[in-house]
């Protein structure tokens, strides 16, 4: 009697272990057809027979089940998509604690990680910048090589202004030494003439040697670590903690003393919170290092604006212009600086009596006006000639000429500006 017992009992394991392995074998077929429904129900069947164990029939549950939800996500979005591929990476690990090499498992996590980034640019294209943060945090936390996918996510969360998730990010990646800086491979194409990019310098080597290619060439991508100061310190600023925005500027400079990007940002910061002086200061320092870049001097010659330091500001205007001679806010800027001396001479004649000698000095600070709108004039030109839809450019050209008596040129004009405003 008791054998009869044991070989019933051993009958019942041997029927339980079939069912369980063609409810699994249905599962993978149902992926295989994309029916995730079915995919699903034969899933549950199987859940409550699966045994905590290194078995193969364990781990091609947990991979049916990784590729059921992580099929579905890739065609959802929101908190429905997020708990899918939480599922999803859930029975990924579960694989691959019990089997770290296995291919397949392998294969399929590269796979999610890849509809996770794109799931998160076309997040953030539709604006929704807590579920891209969410996703690209998700990338870098399968593979912590990968610091560029934080640093991706920290930006993520700033655009949602998520500031709290972002400094968090940020403040990691300062702790791991990340600068974001990479190497790429280029070479010019025959075709087009244009400098392209290559995955690597093999295949940048191979695309030489067919001959469609020349100028093999490297290239270091700026740092980002300025880039990550200014970010911190302006969440800082947004919550009006300038203090703790000038120690994380202060931080940054100890681990990258030399690093130009973070002195600009330590200059922007000062311009922000409204100390132009300091701003000044450094951007001084920032042009020492940087002598031939124009944008430097244009951002100079606002803040000597700003200081009331017009001589300067026009002299780091002309330098922009001569690094840059299709630096069109410059030219705007120059013009705009010389016709904002016509405003005193204005207030000056508006002073004057009817007497000889205010005619006189009347007629004298005239010609002076004039002088101003003859000198601002080839800056508008020049700017007009670079940006030809700037229409504010135009009426203040239009209104030069009317003034110098330039009515041809000011017709002309007329005529271009109501043929942009049909």
């Amino acid at each position: 009697m008791k054998k009869s017992i044991l070989a019933i009992a051993l009958i019942g394991i041997t029927s339980l272990g079939f069912s369980q392995r063609g409810e699994i074998r249905s599962a993978e077929r149902a992926v295989d057809s994309e029916d995730y429904e079915e995919a699903l129900s034969e899933l549950n069947k199987a859940k409550s027979e699966i045994a905590d164990e290194k078995d193969k029939w364990v781990i091609r549950y947990h991979l049916a089940k990784a590729k059921t939800h992580g099929n579905m996500a890739s065609s959802q979005s929101g908190e429905e998509m997020m708990k899918n591929i939480n599922t999803a990476l859930e029975s990924l690990n579960q694989v691959l604690e019990m089997d770290s090499g296995n291919e397949d498992a392998l294969t399929y996590q590269a796979q999610v990680k890849q509809t996770m980034v794109q799931t998160a640019i076309e997040g953030q294209n539709n604006g929704d910048f807590d579920s891209a943060s969410k996703l690209l945090y998700k990338s870098y936390k399968l593979d912590k090589n990968d610091t560029v996918m934080l640093y991706y996510a920290a930006s993520a969360a700033v655009n949602g202004k998520l500031y709290d998730k972002a400094l968090e990010h940020y403040n990691k990646l300062l702790e791991l030494g990340f600068d974001g800086s990479t190497t790429q491979f280029v070479a010019i194409s025959k075709e087009t003439g244009e400098e392209e990019i290559f995955e690597s310098e093999n295949m940048r080597d191979i695309a030489v040697k067919t001959g469609e290619y020349t100028d093999p060439d490297k290239k270091e991508t700026p740092r980002l670590t300025g880039e990550i100061a200014k970010n911190i310190s302006l969440i800082y600023i947004q919550e009006d903690e300038p203090e703790k925005a000038l120690k994380a500027i202060e931080r940054a400079k100890e681990e990258n003393p030399d690093d130009i990007s973070i002195m600009q940002a330590e200059a922007d910061l000062y311009y922000r919170i409204g100390k132009v002086d300091k701003y000044n200061e450094v951007m001084q320092e920032v042009v020492k290092m940087d002598p031939e870049n124009p944008s430097l001097y244009y951002n100079l010659g606002v803040a000597s604006e700003q200081l009331g330091d017009k001589d300067s500001a026009k002299d780091f205007y002309i330098k922009a212009t001569e690094l840059n001679p299709e630096m069109v806010n410059a030219y705007i800027n120059l013009a705009a600086l010389t016709l904002s001396e016509e405003r005193e001479i204005v207030e000056e004649m508006n002073k004057l009596g009817n007497s000889k000698a205010d005619n006189k000095k009347y007629q004298e600070l005239n010609e002076k006006k004039k002088q101003y709108y003859k000198d601002a004039l080839p800056y508008l030109e020049k700017a007009s000639e670079l940006d030809p839809d700037n229409i504010d450019a135009m009426q203040t050209r239009l209104n030069i000429y009317y003034q110098l008596g330039k009515d041809e040129e000011a017709d002309d004009l007329q005529k271009q500006i109501n043929e942009m405003k049909e």
